[in-house]
C-alpha cells in the first residue's frame, strides 16, 4: 500500500510543486519587465545571440562537474541540497530543496542533468540575484549575468500577456511581426512542440531555457545528441 500511495501521490505533488513555482518565476518576470526596458525586437536578434550563449554557458559544465559528486552524470536531491547551501541560497526547509530540484528534472530521469542545471542557475539568478552567479564562479560571473539577463529577457519578449506563460500564438504573432511574408504556420507550431516539453499548450520560463540551450548546441557538444538548432 505504500508503494502505491506514494505512486499516487507524486503527480499531485509535482503539480503542486509546478504550480507554486510557476507563479514565484512569473512574479519575478513581471517586476523583471517592468523595471528594465524591452531588450529584442525581433526574433532575429534572439537567433543572433545564440552562439553567444553557448560561450558564456560552456564554463558552467566545470561547475556541474564539482557538484556531481559521484560522477554519474547528474545531481541528486542531496547533491543539489549541498549546492543550494555552497551557494547561499535560503531556502525555509529540506522539502523546498527537494521541490526545486523535482521543478527543474525536466526529462523526469530523477536526476539534474548538465542543461537542467542550467536552468536551475538561471532560475536562482532571476529569484535571489546576481550573488548566485558571483558564488557560482568569481571570475565567470560578469559572464554568466550577461547570458543570463538575455535569456531571460528573450522569454519576456514572448511573453506578449506578461503572465509567465507562451502560448502558440506568442510565438506566431513575434515570428511574423519583423518578416514581410508570414511564416508558415508548420514552423511555428513544430517550434512550439519543441518548447512545449510537457504538452500543455503553455510553455513556461525552465522549458524556454531548456529548449535554448539545446538549440545553442550546448547539449550535443556535451552529450554527442543529434539534436538541431531550429
Amino acid at each position: 500500500m505504500g508503494l502505491v500511495a506514494s505512486m499516487c501521490t507524486e503527480p499531485m505533488r509535482r503539480r503542486r510543486v509546478e504550480k507554486d513555482l510557476d507563479g514565484k518565476v512569473a512574479e519575478a518576470l513581471r517586476e523583471r519587465a517592468r523595471s528594465r526596458q524591452r531588450a529584442f525586437r525581433s526574433v532575429n536578434s534572439i537567433t543572433m545571440r545564440l552562439p553567444r550563449f553557448k560561450d558564456g554557458l560552456r564554463d558552467v559544465r566545470d561547475v556541474f562537474d564539482g557538484y556531481d559528486e559521484d560522477s554519474d552524470g547528474t545531481i541528486d536531491a542531496e547533491e543539489l541540497r549541498r549546492c543550494l547551501g555552497e551557494l547561499q541560497v535560503r531556502l525555509s526547509s529540506e522539502q523546498e530543496a527537494d521541490d526545486l530540484h523535482r521543478y527543474c528534472d525536466l526529462d523526469r530521469r530523477s536526476g539534474i542533468q548538465f542543461q537542467e542545471f542550467v536552468v536551475l542557475l538561471c532560475l536562482m539568478y532571476l529569484l535571489f540575484g546576481p550573488d548566485v552567479t558571483r558564488r557560482v564562479s568569481e571570475f565567470e560571473s560578469a559572464k554568466l549575468n550577461y547570458v543570463f539577463d538575455e535569456l531571460i529577457d528573450a522569454f519576456i519578449f514572448f511573453d506578449t500577456d506578461g503572465d509567465g506563460k507562451m502560448r502558440r500564438r506568442d510565438v506566431t504573432q513575434r515570428m511574423n511581426e519583423s518578416h514581410q511574408e508570414r511564416t508558415p504556420t508548420n514552423i511555428t507550431a513544430q517550434l512550439f512542440k519543441e518548447m512545449d516539453l510537457d504538452r500543455n499548450g503553455k510553455v513556461n520560463l525552465k522549458e524556454f531555457l531548456y529548449s535554448m540551450i539545446r538549440w545553442a548546441g550546448l547539449e550535443t557538444e556535451d552529450e554527442g545528441t543529434d539534436e538541431a538548432s531550429p
